[in-house]
């Protein structure tokens, strides 16, 4: 008990008599009381009135003595306290601290707890049970103070001499008398406040009993861990060294407890938390069978700067929440929570890693094992994932025509796995495959082009069977020089197919009237070599660089090198024909072409003539199963890029021809998407580029990710063997300069009013369908759009269907071109002109016949192409060439002209180039100037900037663009086209 102090408010003499709650006080009656009663005063506070009373029989009639010594007591209290109410002393005293603490997640009431004595030889103490009949506390104080602790508990039993008088109905009722309305409404409904609730715990009335027998200073609150078991205890002892009492905390709560209490507790002893932070590891060792043991430990800086690792096994008993009892340092210190994403590992237990499951392990935590977030033997460390081989070995065991059995070997420093190993490991679904010192991890990025090859034969774990094809395309996405090992013939031949090179020197063409230029004698070996080993290909030479002559020498090869090439076949456009016919009669006669095409075509008699079959793509379209039933030596296709369409019959058709060889001869084999590669490529050679499913989600779908230029590469790498470019910058040193020039120019107010007039009406409408996500993008409507605008851009003649009176018109576009057509006359020169609409080259050749200059037009309904195409180069008075961008880009030579324009802009520049380069091409003696006219301010800008952009395209994969480019925009883009093209309008131009 709390002896008189006069500084202590809780000493004042007779204040042990008093029970306090809230602003409530009352008065317990001394034991000899003759007439005892509780007095009780409430304060009046702004939601409980005041009271004043006592369960004496003389309250009755007058004040009563009890309520004289209540008030007597409770003055002397205030003097002491400054004022201050004993309960609110005792809330912030370190006792009621520690009530909130420890009546976290804890239910007990007295009325739950049982409390019993227990005698020992020198001294007794009473053992607080919870309702589980587990031990709370320890309560050693003797006499008067265990009796009023019980009493408080209300654990008293009977009425004898030590019985207080109900202390604890004492309490019951202060707390009733104190409820706010609030509380008193919630108490008749049976629920409590988070405030009512707390105060009717078991560890409030024991904190509550400890401040009034003890006070809260001259007191030491002593931590300790039970080494034996674990249990956390916290002893309260008198400055002396009594023991008052000792509590058994629970685990989750011993670090509030420590923070709580703080500067209160003893400094020797250890038990406040550590400044040096511990941190949870995970030690990894390798056995002796090479299976990892995975280890929690704890590891701690000590003050001399060294690690001590602690087996975290071993302080299991040790670990409160996040704290440690580190016993052999007698410390307390906080457990860090692991950096970074959240580890595989999450319960702190010891496990064994077979064999099998290292590779997973170390793959998924290669990052936290470099930063070193887990403690790693060097043997563990040396355990290599190999990704990338450094090295292909090739050993060729049998060499045939069309297939061989090759020992393909990755090479990893001085390890390596073979091919077949690979293969077997994806069949099985296995992702690792062991090495000695390590495994390979057959899902790396490198072996990702092995899936084409799952279905291969192997021979055993070392040799797999593979077709030339195969083989080449190995070589391609390996991107690593390859060895060739083994029998030394068969190596010479092996190394001779790597290098694209045919077995045999290439025969005296005595067929072939011209000669072969450096660059197309390469071209042909390679179309030859292609043909040897039965493989298709593309030729994509730029345009000019003779690629109908490089397959014409492929057929005289054929027809003069083998006794029975089989019939050859050209598919070309039907504008294109003519060019075909003209070009074998003067350069290669002995082909004896024959052009099946027309109502009277006769496929017998074509075949009949045992030479080169020309049709166009319409034929092989209608006469898709004739064609099919012939056994195809060659087939040629011609402009190939008319197929990149797999969903088209032509493309269908194509596919059907059985052939020995299929070449395709495009100087644009990507228009505008990677997926126009793929179908053509699925003509020349089945299979080369996959599944379409695998090639787009390996190469289409990365295009614009991280790995975007990874996988753009290993494209161009696989392709490569079957794809041969040159530009002509590269290969034609004589060729003179081009020179382009994008010539901008204003509108004029009719064009501004035109323009103005169908952006905001149908554009307006159709933005509006572009923006709602329940609407798919209306792209016929917006191509119609789109059409107008560029006519407005032409000629306002062109919109109101009026091109006999053009004059009556403005358009700032018509102006600059009569400058540069004016210009370019008066220099002498020769023009072509490029137009998509048929009445601009109707107004371009009314206005040439005004001025007396002789011209000639080529579109798609003029005939007699080859009279109009020599018109233009062999008369000097025939000054300009007008043509569609379709009919006169492709199949023609227009190499008299020195000045090309392009008077509106097509939707790709794959398409203006093929038709700049009927001009620029081989026989061009001058430069050539190309004018491509914009109109300021509008969709034609936005245009000539997604040419630019499409252009590197076809450089990536292939190194050295149709209303199908509008799909491949997406809504911001499609909204900019069809507005004010991202700024306003120019101010117009007029006369």
């Amino acid at each position: 008990m709390l002896s008189e102090n006069p500084k202590n408010p809780i000493s004042a003499p007779g204040f042990e008599r008093i029970e306090f709650f809230r602003n409530g006080l009352t008065l317990a009656p001394e034991p000899d009381d003759r007439q005892p009663g509780f007095a009780s005063l409430v304060l009046k506070t702004r939601e409980i009135s005041g009271f004043r009373g006592c369960t004496c029989p003389s309250y009755k009639k007058k004040t009563c003595r009890h309520i004289l010594e209540l008030t007597s007591i409770y003055k002397s209290f205030l003097d002491r306290s400054g004022g201050r109410q004993p309960y609110d002393l005792f809330e912030t005293s370190p006792w009621a601290e520690l009530a909130r603490v420890l009546s976290q997640n804890d239910r007990e009431k007295p009325g739950t707890v049982s409390a019993e004595n227990v005698s020992q030889k020198e001294t007794g103490f009473i053992r607080v049970l919870s309702s589980q009949n587990k031990e709370m506390l320890r309560y050693y104080s003797p006499g008067q103070d265990a009796i009023l602790l019980l009493d408080r508990l209300g654990k008293l039993p009977g009425d004898g001499p030590g019985k207080l008088h109900g202390r604890f109905e004492a309490l019951e009722h202060l707390a009733r008398m104190t409820y706010t309305p609030y509380e008193r409404a919630l108490a008749e409904k049976g629920f409590d406040t988070n405030s009512t609730s707390f105060q009717k715990g078991f560890w409030h009335r024991l904190a509550y009993h400890g401040y009034h027998a003890h006070g809260d200073s001259g007191l030491v609150f002593n931590p300790s861990v039970d080494e034996t078991t674990g249990e956390f205890n916290l002893i309260v002892q008198q400055l002396g060294g009594m023991d008052l009492l000792r509590l058994n905390v629970p685990r989750g709560l011993v670090k509030q407890i420590l923070m709580a209490l703080g500067d209160r507790l003893p400094t020797q002893n250890g038990m406040g938390i550590h400044p040096v932070p511990l941190k949870s590891i995970f030690k990894i060792s390798a056995t002796t069978e090479l299976d990892l043991d995975i280890r929690p430990m704890v590891r701690m800086l000590q003050e001399d700067g060294e690690d001590y690792y602690l087996d975290r096994e071993g302080l299991e008993r040790f670990i409160y929440g996040n704290l440690v009892y580190v016993k052999e340092l007698g410390v307390m210190a906080e457990l860090e929570r692991p950096e970074g994403p959240e580890r595989r590992f999450k319960s702190p237990v010891r496990m064994t890693l077979k064999k099998a499951q290292v590779p997973g392990f170390l793959e998924e935590n290669a990052r936290e094992i470099k930063e070193r977030k887990y403690l790693v033997d060097q043997a563990v460390r040396r355990i290599a994932i190999e990704k990338q081989f450094d090295r292909v070995e090739v050993g060729v065991e049998a060499l045939e025509r069309d297939w061989c059995w090759l020992d393909v070997r990755y090479g990893f420093g001085n390890q390596s796995i073979s091919l077949a190993e690979v293969i077997q490991a994806k069949k099985e679904g296995r992702r690792y495959v062991s090495i000695p010192g390590g495994w390979v991890d057959c899902q790396a990025e490198a072996f990702g082009g092995l899936d084409f090859y799952l279905d291969r034969e192997l021979d055993g774990a070392e040799r797999v069977r593979l077709s030339r094809m195969d083989l080449l395309r190995l070589k391609g996405i390996s991107g690593s020089p390859m060895k060739l090992t083994g029998d030394k013939e068969r190596a010479r031949l092996l190394k001779r197919l790597m290098e694209l090179k045919p077995a045999r020197p290439k025969p005296e063409l005595h067929g072939l009237s011209s000669g072969l230029r450096g660059y197309q004698e390469t071209g042909l070996n390679w179309l030859r070599f292609l043909a040897e080993n039965s493989l298709g290909g593309l030729l994509c030479d730029d345009m000019g660089l003779g690629k109908t002559h490089q397959a014409m020498a492929l057929m005289v090869s054929l027809l003069e090198d083998e006794s029975d090439p089989g019939p050859m076949m050209v598919v070309c456009p039907t504008t294109v024909l003519s060019h075909w016919l003209n070009k074998i009669t003067e350069h290669a006669p002995g082909l004896a072409a024959w052009v099946y095409h027309g109502a009277q075509r006769d496929l017998a008699e074509a075949l009949n003539g045992r030479g080169v079959v020309l049709t166009s793509y319409g034929i092989l379209r209608n006469d898709a199963e004739a064609l099919s039933r012939v056994p195809w030596g060659l087939v040629v296709f011609d402009e190939i890029q008319h197929l990149k369409n797999p969903d088209t019959k032509s493309h269908q058709a194509a596919r059907g021809l059985p052939a020995a060889q299929k070449i395709g001869l495009t100087g644009t084999p990507i228009e505008n998407r990677l997926e126009e590669l793929k179908a053509i490529f699925d003509l020349v050679l089945p299979g080369c580029l996959g599944a379409d499913r695998e090639f787009q989600d390996r190469y289409v779908k990365t295009a614009n990710g991280d790995g975007a230029h990874r996988m753009r590469d290993q494209l161009r790498r696989l392709v490569s063997p079957f794809v041969l470019r040159r530009l002509k910058s590269s290969v034609l040193k004589e060729l003179p300069p081009k020179i382009e020039d994008i010539r901008t120019c204003p509108l004029s107010e009719d064009q501004v009013k035109l323009y103005r007039d169908a952006v905001s009406g149908r554009g307006s409408q159709l933005a509006e369908l572009v923006r709602r996500r329940d609407r798919s993008i209306p792209y016929m409507h917006i191509f119609a759009l789109l059409n107008l605008l560029k006519q407005i851009c032409c000629h306002p003649a062109l919109v109101n269907g009026d091109w006999e009176n053009h004059r009556q018109y403005e358009s700032g576009k018509w102006d600059l071109f009569e400058e540069l057509l004016e210009e370019s006359l008066d220099s002498g020169q020769k023009i072509v002109v490029y137009s998509q609409y048929l009445d601009m080259i109707k107004i371009i050749e009314s206005h040439l016949s005004d001025l007396g200059v002789g011209c000639t037009s080529l579109t798609g309904q003029s005939r007699n192409r080859e009279a109009i195409i020599a018109e233009f180069n062999e008369n000097p008075d025939c000054r300009v060439f007008v043509g569609s961008l379709k009919a006169g880009g492709v199949g023609i030579d227009l190499v008299a002209a020195s000045v090309v324009i392009h008077y509106d802009r097509w939707w790709n520049a794959a398409r203006e180039n093929q038709a700049t380069d009927r001009v620029h091409r081989i026989g061009q003696r001058r430069g050539v100037q190309i004018f491509k006219l914009v109109t300021a301010g509008t969709l034609e800008e936005k245009i000539s900037a997604m040419i630019d952009k499409k252009r590197g395209l076809i450089e990536s994969v292939v190194p050295e663009d149709d209303s199908g480019f509008l799909k491949g925009l997406d809504k911001e883009q499609i909204m900019e086209l069809i507005s004010w093209a991202g700024r306003p309008l120019p101010d117009p131009v007029s006369r």
